[in-house]
């Protein structure tokens, strides 16, 4: 029986690719700043906080011709901080809210994360780095 033996180049490589392949998922490669919802907070928690990409939705947005408008409302003090009308929308509702309306707009532009699976969104290593950043 004859054996296989593993190169150096074929380790190497492997190593390289799985390298790569950790830097583009946490974002670093690509240099995005994840930034966390604040708000609504909740008492209970029962996932990690949803973290998104704000640079890259502001490109987006503005690659199709759209402002900060498209996630925040102009209030009389200014641009809202808040996701879109979120704080009038009953505490109970806030959640429902926030999924539907984020999963709609991937869907209708056929980009980001779909609300197919809790984890896509409500990351524990993303919140973990988060925290190690403060």
């Amino acid at each position: 029986m004859r054996e296989k033996h593993i190169g150096f180049r074929t380790i190497l490589t492997s190593l390289l690719f799985l390298a790569l392949g950790m830097a583009l998922s946490s974002g670093v490669a690509f240099g995005e700043e994840r930034i966390p919802f604040t708000y609504p907070a909740f008492s209970a928690k029962k996932m990690p906080p949803v973290f998104f990409t704000h640079d890259q939705h502001i490109a987006y947005l503005e690659d199709k011709g759209q402002d900060c408008t498209a996630c925040h409302q102009m209030t009389d003090d200014g641009l809202s901080e808040t996701f879109l009308n979120v704080r009038n929308v009953a505490p109970g509702k806030q959640m429902d809210y926030l999924h539907a309306t984020c999963t709609e707009c991937h869907v209708k532009l056929a980009k980001g994360p779909r609300l197919v699976d809790c984890r896509v969104c409500h990351s524990e290593r993303i919140a973990s780095e988060y925290a190690a950043k403060k």
